[in-house]
């Protein structure tokens, strides 16, 4: 599961935010993965360092994984679920960076700086089937990107070599892939923010009943579809914020009409699928927000030039799960 989108400020301010949806529990929180941090790919042994800090929602296990993230320059991205569909290398490939999925951000963020920069570098990327040692499966994966430059672009690995895909209208979610989401919201023109007209039948005026009745088509379940539908049409017709404060209002409002709660989704194995965490990041502040499933307190992590440049080690930061209400008398 998962949905994610791109919204821009009125003052130039670029953010990107995600749902996590998994029934596996994560016990994913903010963690910052500074410069220099050096790991080694579980697929051919190979150790890397990366150049960049970054932070995101992160766990520890044989080296610290990440599901999505932030790094210093600006550049973000989000990794979802794309279940049949990802194809990945049965080996490493000699001469290649070899990766497993779930490597693959933690290398991204820590070695790019901007999108051009992932582009000009995805060529020498292969991707194994590699299990997550704490799943037992090789995770099916797709990659949402932005940075400072407002573009918004996808990288889904259905073919041998991996490649760019623009995404005009900002959002992802999870399988069919992002060409059949985008050419699904045809079926969505009629979606409108304002009242739909009275329509006369015989000599009786039908009236539309109350407010919203140009929203009546709008999808409300929790496939990946309706997902996709839901989040384009509201982060397309909320009013754009002036500033990231405004901003990250917006991007909640839109993110909780996606969350899915504990029991809403049950899968085959009988297991719920819910919304673990919200977060949302900005390019240019470089700061993290993150909401866990039980407490919607917004905690933030920002990656300040003193952060950056006096953190040696990893950094996990707990957040409350207890639920926070402001007692007011």
């Amino acid at each position: 599961m998962c949905t994610s989108f791109v919204l821009e400020t009125l003052d130039g301010k670029h953010l990107l935010s995600r749902t996590m949806d998994f029934a596996f529990i994560l016990e994913a929180n903010p963690t910052i993965s500074p410069r220099n941090y050096g790991w080694k790919s579980s697929t051919d042994g190979a150790n890397y360092i990366n150049r960049y800090a970054f932070v995101g929602a992160g766990r520890e296990l044989d080296k610290y994984i990440f599901a999505d993230g932030l790094n210093e320059e600006g550049l973000s991205c989000a990794s979802l679920y794309l279940p049949g569909e990802a194809v990945y290398a049965p080996a490493p490939v000699e001469g290649k960076i070899n990766l497993a999925p779930q490597e693959f951000l933690l290398w991204l963020l820590g070695t790019c700086a901007t999108i051009k920069d992932v582009e000009a570098k995805l060529s020498v990327i292969n991707l194994v089937d590699q299990p997550v040692p704490l799943l037992g499966i090789t995770t099916p994966l797709h990659w949402i990107f932005t940075d400072k430059s407002g573009r918004c672009v996808v990288i889904e690995p259905t073919e041998t070599s991996l490649r760019i895909k623009e995404n005009p209208v900002g959002v992802m979610t999870n399988t069919p892939r992002i060409e059949w989401h985008i050419e699904n919201l045809r079926n969505y023109t009629g979606l409108q923010a304002t009242q739909l007209a009275p329509v006369k039948f015989g000599e009786y005026m039908a009236k539309p009943f109350s407010q919203g009745t140009g929203t009546s088509k709008l999808p409300g379940g929790y496939t990946p579809p309706e997902r996709f539908v839901r989040a384009a049409y509201l982060k397309e017709n909320i009013i754009k914020a002036k500033n990231e404060e405004e901003a990250i209002t917006n991007v909640w409002y839109v993110l909780n009409s996606v969350r899915i709660p504990n029991g809403a989704v049950i899968k085959e194995s009988g297991d719920p699928d819910l919304t673990q965490y919200v977060a949302s990041m900005c390019s240019e502040s470089k700061t993290y927000y993150f909401t866990s499933y039980e407490n919607n307190q917004i905690n933030s992590v920002t990656l300040s030039k003193e952060v950056i440049e006096n953190m040696k080690e990893p950094t996990t930061y707990q957040v409350d799960k207890v639920q926070n209400v402001n007692k007011l008398v």
